[in-house]
């Protein structure tokens, strides 16, 4: 192996933790509707949105690697009140995230496994796994889990994608008519899958955070190219598979009357169901697996990831900046103080709101789509700033490109919100 090879082996592992976080919730549940409810409307729009918002998400490991830090320090040189909005937009976010996507994992469980347990103590049992394990292995752990996972995911759900196509779209019930996507569920769904895909916008902060663990692990800073080549992996990854979702859900479930819809556990049995009635029983274990293997990534990588980008939020704000090694023992002293409550609060919401799960995570997107503004004029921001080095600024039209889309998703906002008035 030669040492450019090499090298991007030391770099990989970002890009997949950032594909990981978001194929969870954007993809599984909300592609996979998508298709169901509205067929093959939402592949344009879904094309059109990993367009607008690539440069946003590309600005976290492009700022990492010029800077060797992450973008919560940018916003730190914008101003305290710049790390004050990312913060309060974390804040907003990581209980319902948590919470939703601990249900969806332990109804998978709870399906797959017939386990008779309730679904509090399974979405219990389920986050304190979780924090167990990122408690025992740390950032490294993560990392070889997550390439290990996206192999098992590729596979798996390539033999259900390609079982989908060659068994054909199911037929149309009389009279079938789709439902609005302009109003009503269908501008709910359509609101959630534009504030997640592929994710939610902060993930661009988490990913530089990784990019600057992954250095700070291998001792290896890469180069931009390096740096880009993982990071476009990472995307490339979630694009494929939100189109095979999307086509999954239309070729399975669209036209036949039936909705993806429920609590954790009604959604995960009929998400099956779905499979195993058009594919035949043979279907089950891929799917399951591929299910869970989608959702539980994303839940182990969120909550690393919204751990950390708080506890960076709050080490930023320090007036006198700490030394690397007591700045490390800080973020880990903080870090496993801060993972628990946020394990808490995932349980807690979804303890108080069971009865839909799929209004718990249509709550979480649509607060990521309405704050996705917020953290795009930040990595604006950021990445034109001085601190950058001329070789790493984006050329001026992907600046172009991330203005346009941070346009076009407050336009967006703006009309959905006058939805609701």
């Amino acid at each position: 192996m030669n040492k450019t090879n090499k090298n991007l082996l030391k770099t990989i592992g970002p890009g997949l933790l950032f594909a990981s976080s978001a194929i969870g919730t954007s993809h599984l549940v909300l592609s996979t509707r998508a298709g169901a409810h509205h067929g093959l409307i939402f592949f344009w729009i879904i094309l059109a949105v990993l367009f607008l918002k690539y440069p946003i998400y590309e600005f976290g490991p492009r700022y990492a690697v010029a800077t060797g830090q992450s973008l919560v320090k940018g916003y730190k040189a914008q101003g305290k009140w710049a790390v004050y909005l990312f913060m309060a937009v974390i804040f907003l976010n990581m209980f319902s995230v948590t919470g939703a996507i601990a249900a969806v994992t332990a109804g998978l469980l709870k399906t797959m496994l017939s386990i008779t347990l309730s679904m509090p103590i399974m979405v219990g049992l389920v986050i304190a796994f979780t924090v167990g394990l990122l408690f025992l292995g740390g950032y490294t752990a993560l990392d070889v889990f997550i390439k290990i996972l996206s192999v098992v995911l590729l596979i798996t759900v390539s033999i259900a994608f390609f079982a989908v196509l060659v068994r054909g779209q199911v037929p149309p019930v009389e009279n079938f008519q789709a439902p609005n996507l302009l109003e009503g569920a269908g501008l709910a769904l359509l609101v959630s899958l534009i504030g997640w895909m592929p994710a939610g916008m902060e993930a661009s902060t988490m990913n530089s955070i990784w990019v600057v663990e992954k250095m700070r692990t291998t001792n290896y800073r890469p180069s931009l190219k390096e740096s880009l080549f993982d990071f476009n992996l990472g995307y490339l990854f979630a694009a494929i598979l939100s189109i095979m979702f999307l086509i999954i859900g239309a070729f399975t479930v669209y036209g036949s009357g039936q909705l993806l819809e429920g609590n954790s556990t009604q959604f995960t049995k009929k998400l099956l169901g779905v499979f195993t009635a058009n594919l035949g029983d043979w279907s089950y274990w891929i799917i399951a697996i591929a299910a869970l293997g989608t959702i539980y990534g994303t839940l182990i990588t969120v909550m690393d990831a919204f751990t950390r980008s708080f506890v960076r939020g709050i080490l930023v704000l320090n007036k006198n900046p700490l030394p690397e090694t007591e700045k490390q023992a800080a973020l880990a002293k903080y870090y496993k103080l801060l993972l628990p409550a946020i394990g808490i609060g995932g349980f807690s919401l979804f303890y108080f709101s069971a009865a839909s799960m799929v209004k718990i995570l249509e709550f979480a997107t649509t607060l990521g789509f309405l704050t996705a503004p917020v953290i795009a004029f930040l990595n604006i921001r950021a990445i034109t700033s001085v601190a950058i080095p001329l070789e790493y600024r984006p050329s001026n039209a992907m600046i172009g490109l991330g203005y346009l889309g941070l346009l076009a998703s407050l336009l967006f906002a703006f009309y959905y919100l006058s939805t609701l008035v």
